[in-house]
């Protein structure tokens, strides 16, 4: 009876892995507690096109071995092409986490973050050093784990038992052979199926092998014809899934196929542009005096809109360019601008004011925050304009982050952060160092998490001068500060040192930016634009400071309780009153020094996995609280955990252009939807104000103080439709209504666009056919025109470029374009070569020390 060959036991280790995989993706949920499958009926065609994946790599393996009668020239060919599916079973595994934990199907995140990243472009020196960060990736894995213990459990112990089982198998057969090459040679070439790929280049002096290499038998000849099939279908199963336009097949296919689709540009033809263009002009209404600035037949900048005066510079045919009468409104002391991005901050309905969460109003009375949990915030919401609708355009950091600083909307199918490192953006840093504000950055990670330093860094020296439209790049950020005090530095900021020593906590980065703002303030004339990253906020919701600075909450345990509904709630409500109070600090300062300031809040996004809904009511200890629909919260289409973040706006000072403005709106909660690109829209037309320049720009944002009046006043809104997506739930949002999809499937809700979504009396509808495929279609035109660097391009904010002056549409530099795909799949390749040379010099150098023994035994014996 022949050996089971290594061409079937190694691939059907790694298919045990990937089958299981598979079926947890179906029965397993998403972090948010949504489903990751548009269907649960996927799962059969799954599963098969998986199985036929390995086959044909199997059979290929097979095959290449089959050309050559070398037995170390088998070994190299053999263990090259396993290594790859070894490869290929990673991908699995990191694309099944970040399904789960980040809800996209793209394992070249992890692999140009975290394994190849990047190198930066620019100087990204920070400008102080402190002390090394330690156990922020070892500490985030962990939690990774305690998070999804069971489907972890699952895999490793599949993955153990494949591993055992192929070993033991190996060692066996080595003990029991007389040698290695003996082995080798049963181990490899011992199956039928081997036999018969490897008879027609088998040399022999037998009559018998030679008969049958000049007639082949009709077993082989059908090997080769199930091997010639099995290609094709191998061929057009991959090819439909790379061009595949609607991301329908990602779900049924190898996550190996979907990595390599990334590399794929999605570009719209002619027709589709057309239409894609037409739609997304339709769906936003520009206010009064503004106009798309391309108003060729084909324009190459659909997304881009500008004051009248800019826009005739680029179109002096159009017909009102000849009336236009020039109004600049100057005010002195522009503003102070403090941006404070708080990690995944979307407070549950438990945190906020019941009156406001149970209204069906699309505005009401404030403040939105209850103070058990968010005591400064309240505070200082009953003064500002507050939102219990802001949205993120993606999650998790690298796509809400990179879009709230850039306009950028996540692609469907590639990492922003990495594609358009070269693009032209409509930034609002350099908008604001263009007006005259010298610019602060305040981090409390390193800027290599997620390849940030290719973005914050603009502006500064480039180091690859290869690139050379970086020279071009305007400045960001004057100051960028990053470090963990050193003992000098924590007692210059009175603060106690951090022992963790990971990411730099709340209370210590909150410390650095009053100091470091108070200071720049000292140094320059010029207003100041500060940023303060937050981090405490972040799964697993445990914190970075040392354990006495946080006080237990309500439910158990605080930070530390168990991964129950109430234990999430309770560990999220105890870093949030954490966060809460450090934000108070900041407030307070800058309302003592420096309180000519508006200070904008915002969430980079959801917290994902913070539970919105429990049983009947939101909060057990709080019987008015609204009743909810849970059911909501497990549908295959997203959720408010996802891409709403909360937020304010508010002024401090005594400026008395900005107290009126802010007058009629303080205190009031926005509930219709709003996003990142309606706050920097306000900002932009706030500093515009006082400066005079008013710029093109492509952030497709409303005046959200506008917006609040007119809601109050009930007068009718400007059209506007945003999106916001991850690459597996999608929302649309107009200015009265919220369409929450799963991204690749055929249905989908429409709500009211009332925040909190999923009240029990809210009317909700399905999404019919023609809506889904234009939402797709909205989409497809920011992957076009951001792919091909066409989404804004910085010569528009030439101020030259006005009206009565002529000017040439801007040519743009081409897109970022490293093959990441094909490094990593290079090395994951020459792996298996190295390590199939290896064993192949060590089969040879054991046959030839056999060989020498047995011509040894030989002459004894003689």
């Amino acid at each position: 009876m022949k050996k089971l060959s290594l061409f079937v036991l190694i691939p059907s280790a790694f298919l045990s892995i990937e089958l299981l995989i598979v079926i947890l993706k179906y029965a397993d949920k998403t972090s948010s507690k949504s489903k990751m499958m548009p269907s649960q009926w996927l799962v059969l065609p799954n599963i098969l096109i998986c199985s036929i994946d390995m086959l044909f790599l199997t059979m290929l393996n097979m095959f290449f071995c089959s050309m050559t009668k070398f037995l170390q020239l088998k070994i190299v060919i053999f263990t090259t092409l396993s290594f790859y599916m070894l490869f290929q079973t990673v991908l699995f595994i990191v694309d099944f986490n970040n399904l789960r934990e980040i809800l996209q199907q793209i394992s070249q995140y992890f692999f140009t973050t975290y394994v190849i990243p990047q190198k930066s472009l620019f100087d990204d020196q920070s400008t102080i050093i402190g002390l090394p960060e330690k156990n922020a990736i070892s500490h985030m894995f962990s939690s990774m784990l305690n998070r999804q213990p069971t489907s972890w459990i699952l895999i490793f112990v599949t993955l153990a038992v494949s591993t055992l089982l192929v070993s033991s198998y190996i060692a066996f057969n080595c003990i029991k052979s007389k040698s290695t090459h003996k082995q080798y040679k049963q181990l490899i070439m011992s199956s039928e199926t081997s036999d018969s790929f490897s008879a027609h280049t088998a040399s022999n002096s037998n009559q018998t092998n030679t008969e049958y290499q000049s007639k082949p038998s009709n077993k082989h000849v059908r090997m080769l014809i199930f091997f010639a099939v099995l290609s094709i279908l191998e061929g057009v199963l991959f090819m439909s899934s790379m061009f595949d336009q609607r991301n329908i097949m990602q779900f049924v296919v190898p996550s190996s196929w979907n990595f390599y689709r990334t590399g794929v540009q999605s570009n719209l033809n002619h027709k589709q542009y057309t239409e894609a263009v037409d739609l997304f002009r339709r769906s936003n209404q520009l206010k009064d005096g503004y106009d798309w600035i391309d108003q060729r037949d084909n324009p190459e900048f659909p997304t881009v809109y500008a004051p009248k005066s800019y826009v005739c510079a680029y179109n002096p045919e159009l017909e009102y360019c000849g009336k236009l009468i020039q109004k600049k409104q100057v005010m002195e002391e522009p503003p102070n601008v403090v941006m404070i991005v708080v990690e995944s901050f979307s407070p549950s309905p438990m945190m906020l004011q019941n009156h406001v969460v149970s209204s069906q109003e699309k505005i009401v009375n404030g403040p939105l925050y209850k103070e058990m949990y968010l005591p400064n915030l309240k505070k200082i919401s009953e003064s500002g304009l507050t939102f219990s609708s802001l949205s993120s355009s993606g999650l998790p950091t690298l796509y809400g982050w990179l879009s709230l600083m850039t306009g950028e909307i996540p692609y469907t199918n590639q990492i922003n952060i990495i594609k358009s490192m070269l693009n032209d953006v409509d930034d609002f840093p350099s908008f604001f160092k263009q007006n005259g504000y010298n610019n602060m950055y305040v981090a409390p990670c390193t800027f290599e998490i997620d390849g940030q330093h290719n973005w914050l860094f603009r502006g500064r020296e480039v180091r690859n001068e290869k690139y050379t439209q970086l020279k071009e790049m305007p400045l960001w950020f004057d100051n960028i500060y990053q470090y963990i005090p050193t003992a000098e530095q924590a007692l210059e900021l009175n603060v106690t040192q951090n022992e963790k020593q990971s990411w730099v906590p709340d209370r210590i980065t909150a410390a650095q930016f009053m100091k470091h703002f108070g200071d720049s303030k000292k140094q320059n004339n010029q207003p100041q634009m500060g940023v303060w990253i937050t981090a405490d906020t972040h799964q697993p919701f445990q914190g970075f400071d040392n354990d006495e600075f946080y006080e237990p909450f309500k439910f158990g345990q605080g930070r530390y309780s168990k991964q129950t509904i109430h234990g999430q709630a309770d560990r999220y409500a105890t870093v949030a009153k954490y966060m809460d109070n450090y934000v108070g600090q900041v407030i307070k300062f800058l309302q003592q020094q420096h309180n000519n300031t508006i200070v904008v809040l915002v969430g980079d996004h959801g917290a994902r996995e913070v539970p919105l809904f429990h049983e009947e009511k939101v909060d057990k200890a709080d019987p008015n609280s609204a009743i909810y629909d849970n059911t909501c919260n497990s549908q295959k289409f997203s959720n408010d955990e996802l891409f709403v973040t909360s937020g304010l706006i508010t002024y401090l000072g005594e400026n008395q252009y900005l107290k009126n403005l802010f007058e009629p709106v303080s205190g009031k909660v926005v509930k219709t939807p709003t996003d990142h690109h309606d706050m920097i829209r306000t900002l932009y037309d706030i500093v515009s104000a006082h400066t005079g320049k008013d710029m093109p720009s492509s952030r497709n944002g409303r005046n959200l103080i506008e917006l609040a009046a007119n809601l109050t006043t009930q007068s009718q809104l400007r059209k506007h439709t945003s999106i916001r997506t991850t690459m597996i739930h999608s929302e649309i949002a107009t200015e009265d209504s919220l369409y929450r999809f799963h991204t690749s499937g055929s249905s989908g809700q429409k709500f009211s666009g009332i925040y909190p979504t999923c009240v029990s009396q809210e009317s909700r509808s399905v999404i019919n056919k023609s809506q889904l495929e234009e939402f797709h279609l909205y989409h497809k035109l920011y992957d076009h025109v951001q792919i091909n660097n066409k989404q804004f391009s910085y010569k528009f904010r030439n101020e030259a470029c006005q009206y009565p002056s002529v000017c040439d549409f801007p040519e743009t530099n081409t897109a970022f374009n490293r093959s990441d795909i094909a490094i990593i799949t290079l090395s994951a390749i020459g792996m298996g070569l190295v390590f199939g040379v290896l064993i192949a010099c060590a089969v040879y150098l054991a046959e030839k020390q056999h060989k020498k023994q047995k011509k040894k035994a030989i002459f004894v014996y003689h």
